[in-house]
């Protein structure tokens, strides 16, 4: 069991260093990306913006204290108000994101759907709101978490009739009502693309000129759900298998497997749908991989483009430059 401990600290340590170091890049492209002007007008590029904000805050927030504990004393187990904030916080902000993607799931079902009511709910100013609504409503919900968590046996965590509540509450709330949200409303998109390209194939050239934008969003939208699908199924289901055998009797290398596990799907897998959006993005779409290339080459011009006035300035105003003047006066 040595050996499965030192694979966790491995994982931990080197596996969470580079979400932490790729995601964190990844987040803030997708930030610059969606913060364009052509982007702002589209309610689902919102909703990928307010996401990929709230990735970096769960990474950077999740992360970094699990990393610091691996060379020094876990923060968790010594402040009680540090142990209620982090998992607060974490949870929100875990919960702001996942409801960014149900909530850009259903755009894109309404925006493919042949119904014109179905169409406002596309509209940018019904997304600003939403967002707003939900940046407010998940921490006002989880503030239970600031009042029952608590430290016991080095452990940072819910006990008692708190803990059962609580795991249901996670296994509802945030293992299986976001995935199965994503997966209604993004087969029943996939469904309404496909109706739309039948019903209008003489004119498929004008259809995906007029629609690329909301197309490529489509495909990137359903592959993320995918990653997050299969990055969050354990979650759920180790969250069951804890909360039934609660109060069973366990051996030594049962605890320690099931501590391995639990790291996976409680620590290890959750931030890899935090981390990879970007990634995912990039791989699935030709259209976001032109939009990055043509940010780069923007930011590129600008460094160049103010590196050359520097040194020209420096030329013209350097000590040398003032003396061979003064001289041919």
């Amino acid at each position: 069991m040595s050996t499965l401990v030192s694979f966790q600290g491995y994982l931990t340590r080197y596996g969470m260093t580079t979400y932490l170091i790729l995601g964190n890049f990844g987040n803030l492209f997708n930030i610059m990306i969606f913060c364009q002007l052509s982007h702002r007008k589209n309610s689902c590029s919102l909703y990928l913006l307010m996401a990929s904000i709230m990735n970096i805050f769960t990474l950077n927030f999740g992360i970094i204290p699990t990393l610091y504990s691996l060379d020094y004393p876990n923060p968790e187990l010594t402040s009680i108000v540090f142990c209620k904030l982090r998992l607060y916080l974490l949870h929100s902000s875990l919960m702001i994101s996942r409801s960014m993607i149900v909530l850009a799931c259903i755009d894109r079902f309404a925006v493919s759907s042949c119904s014109k009511y179905l169409h406002r709910f596309g509209r940018p100013k019904i997304a600003i709101y939403l967002i707003i609504f939900f940046t407010c409503f998940w921490p006002i919900s989880a503030s239970h978490i600031l009042v029952l968590l608590t430290i016991k046996f080095q452990r940072c965590t819910a006990f008692g009739k708190y803990s059962l509540i609580y795991s249901i509450y996670s296994f509802l709330v945030a293992g299986v009502l976001p995935p199965t949200l994503m997966i209604i409303f993004g087969c029943l998109t996939i469904r309404n693309l496909r109706h739309i390209h039948a019903r209008i194939r003489p004119n498929i050239i004008r259809f995906d000129y007029n629609h690329r934008k909301d197309y490529y969003l489509t495909v990137m939208l359903i592959c993320e759900v995918c990653i997050y699908f299969i990055s969050t199924l354990p979650y759920p289901i180790q969250t069951l298998y804890l909360t039934v055998t609660r109060n069973t009797v366990k051996t030594v290398d049962r605890l320690e497997i099931e501590g391995f596990l639990t790291f996976l799907a409680y620590s290890f897998l959750i931030y890899i749908n935090s981390a990879s959006t970007f990634y995912i993005y990039l791989c699935t779409s030709r259209a976001f991989r032109r939009q990055c290339r043509r940010l780069l080459k923007r930011y590129w011009k600008r460094i160049i483009c103010s590196t050359n006035e520097r040194q020209t300035l420096e030329y013209r105003y350097s000590p040398s430059r003032r003396q061979q003047h003064t001289t041919f006066v």
